[in-house]
């Protein structure tokens, strides 16, 4: 009886310390780290050769395709490899783009691409370190630095943003380029740029210089209006100067007919060469010649 005691006492006691060493090592047990990669795996998912697209009443208007995409399972985002696109802003118009890398949220059709190469119409390509889409309000921007080419037009600024719906394009700041005609070519820098689709017309607005090989122009702001990609004339509106050849002239508004060699001076023109000033009602400047013209001239001599 006391040997079944003894055997029931040292049962309980090893229980019990049992029990005291697990509590223990419960207590002292390092915290478990968690593996990044095994959380991502839980909550990403990896697609080769995918595709994505929006539509409206039937017809797809935009689509992506990467040779890699990661789809958050926690939320609509998708991070794109190897990417290229196209969206239709209008019927006869689509805007082709690639791009390293990029994101794309899903439900609002949102994303952006990083170091772009945009393609529209076949007519200008226009690249970026990064770019924003936001394919159901047609609207494309970014904040860096753009690279603009077209067959007669080539420029560089700072910050876009394409509406496609009203069919412009603005560019923000520090405008530098380059325009060819049949007979010239001009090199050009303004504040801002913007661009009319519609109508093809360019704007260079703020601090405008334009340089050819004999003459340089000053103006507030530049109207070139084109035809097939071909410049046609260039409007000079605000505090016009033109400098060739020793010739100042002076307007607060100009007009340069690229087909007829020429830029008409009207609203207050006056042409100012060897201290002599000359004003009339309209001034033509001949760009192959050199020489003005001077519609019911008035001369002044400086002393």
């Amino acid at each position: 009886m006391k040997n079944r005691q003894i055997i029931i006492y040292i049962a309980v006691g090893f229980i019990i310390l049992s029990l005291l060493l697990a509590f223990y090592f419960f207590l002292k047990k390092p915290d478990r780290i968690s593996s990044p990669l095994l959380d991502e795996e839980k909550r990403v998912i990896i697609f080769k050769d995918v595709r994505y697209f929006g539509e409206r009443e039937g017809i797809i208007d935009w689509e992506l395709t990467a040779k890699i995409a990661k789809k958050f399972i926690d939320r609509p985002e998708v991070e794109l490899e190897r990417l290229e696109g196209r969206y239709k802003p209008k019927a006869g118009v689509t805007v082709a783009f690639k791009g390293i890398k990029g994101t794309m949220d899903i439900e609002k059709e949102k994303g952006v691409v990083e170091d772009v190469d945009i393609l529209y119409k076949g007519e200008y390509s226009l690249k970026s370190p990064s770019m924003s889409f936001d394919f159901k309000n047609n609207i494309t921007s970014t904040t860096s630095a753009v690279d603009v080419k077209g067959k007669k037009l080539t420029l560089r600024g700072i910050g876009l943003t394409a509406n496609m719906r009203d069919e412009t394009v603005r560019i923000e700041k520090d405008i530098t380029g380059h325009i060819d005609t049949e007979k010239a070519g001009f090199n050009f820098q303004s504040d801002a740029f913007f661009y009319n689709l519609k109508d093809n017309t360019y704007i260079l607005d703020g601090k405008v210089v334009l340089k050819g090989q004999d003459m340089n122009m000053l103006c507030d702001k530049l109207y070139i209006f084109s035809k097939n990609q071909d410049p046609e004339r260039i409007d000079a509106k605000g505090r016009v100067r033109l400098l060739s050849k020793g010739t100042i002239a002076k307007s607060e508004k100009a007009v340069y007919y690229f087909n007829e060699d020429k830029v008409v001076f009207t609203e207050s023109p006056r042409i100012f060469k060897d201290n002599v000033e000359m004003i009339g009602e309209s001034v033509v400047y001949s760009i192959s010649s050199g020489r003005f013209s001077i519609q019911r001239p008035k001369m002044r001599m400086e002393k």
